[in-house]
């Protein structure tokens, strides 16, 4: 399977000239759906729509039935598209079922599959071969969330101050469907202004995320093991996926050995928000946090992190035990 960056993927999309089979993966649910509504409004014709398009998901359809599908002619349209969602479910029978649409593609049908994560060393992935063609929606960089969220605001007919962006940044994470979420709430919230502000998304955002993690950096910097390991229950309970605290956490830890980075080299007030990369406005309640570590102390932390991160993704132990390591060695024996 050819693999192709994002930018050149939107090109072909732009100009119809994607192959017939394309398989989208990656743990970003949004960025894959905005990637399929493109490729519906460049290759569905409204009007024959009941005729020509067809969504299914992974872990319902029938796959002789999607095969029949893909195979057959369109009506009264150059092509047919079909769409089969949450590909991840699939067993290993299913695959082996489509294999035969990867060796000889249906070239009057545009055959599209998503999935989260898919296992490249199967016979039936390999089978792509150059036939089809893949592209992959990764994580965005934490730098590169605040314009997204200006983005989506534009998208709803919205604008967005600095500081309400960081501020819906902070308390809802780098999640973009999270994150479209709380924008529509604003919306509905603000109408009929336009203009989001601090004061906005303070009435209207959770705080819940924000102040479970800021309350479990203190734990751990207070070296309370028993109150750390109660808010990490408290943060899975959220609904906060494993590996998504441990980058949560991350980003957290970085953002402080910033802070100390800053200030040994003289930075403070408005400079030093700057030089960390954020608003004034919350510069104070890191400043506190940063002032119980020590450098070496981020530092190993930030090892162990990195470590339960690679476990999370590779081990076949509970999840959860990985987190509760992760918090008692991070935590002194004694406490």
């Amino acid at each position: 399977m050819a693999w192709i960056d994002v930018e050149e993927f939107y090109s072909q999309i732009k100009s119809q000239s994607l192959k017939p089979v394309v398989l989208m993966t990656g743990e970003e649910p949004y960025l894959i759906r905005q990637a399929l509504e493109q490729i519906e409004n460049q290759y569905v014709n409204p009007e024959m729509k009941d005729f020509n398009f067809t969504v299914y998901f992974g872990g319902e359809a029938n796959m002789e039935s999607v095969r029949d599908n893909v195979e057959t002619l369109p009506t009264f349209a150059p092509l047919r598209v079909v769409f089969l969602k949450e590909a991840h479910e699939l067993s290993d029978s299913d695959w082996e079922a489509l294999e035969p649409l990867f060796q000889n593609p249906v070239s009057s049908t545009l055959f599209v599959i998503t999935a989260l994560r898919v296992d490249k060393r199967k016979k039936y992935f390999k089978s792509l071969n150059e036939l089809g063609s893949a592209v992959e929606f990764k994580k965005l960089y934490d730098n590169q969330i605040p314009s997204w969220i200006q983005y989506m605001c534009q998208l709803e007919g919205l604008h967005i101050s600095e500081e309400a962006n960081h501020l819906i940044h902070r308390l809802v994470g780098s999640h973009l469907l999270e994150i479209e979420s709380e924008i529509f709430k604003l919306k509905d919230y603000i109408s009929p202004r336009e203009r989001i502000e601090v004061s906005d998304v303070t009435a209207v955002v959770s705080k819940a995320r924000e102040e479970s993690v800021f309350q479990w950096t203190e734990a751990v910097a207070a070296q309370d093991r028993i109150k750390a390991l109660e808010l990490l229950v408290s943060l899975l309970d959220q609904g906060q996926s494993e590996v998504g605290i441990v980058i949560l956490m991350a980003r957290h830890i970085r953002l402080l050995l910033k802070i100390k980075k800053g200030q040994e080299l003289g930075y403070s007030g408005p400079r030093l928000a700057q030089y960390v990369q954020v608003p004034p406005y919350f510069l104070n309640n890191y400043l506190k946090q940063a002032s119980l570590w020590s450098t070496s102390g981020l530092e190993k932390v930030l090892l162990t992190l990195n470590e339960t991160d690679k476990a999370l993704k590779t081990s076949p132990i509970s999840a959860p035990l990985w987190l509760e390591n992760m918090v008692l060695k991070i935590t002194p024996t004694h406490a």
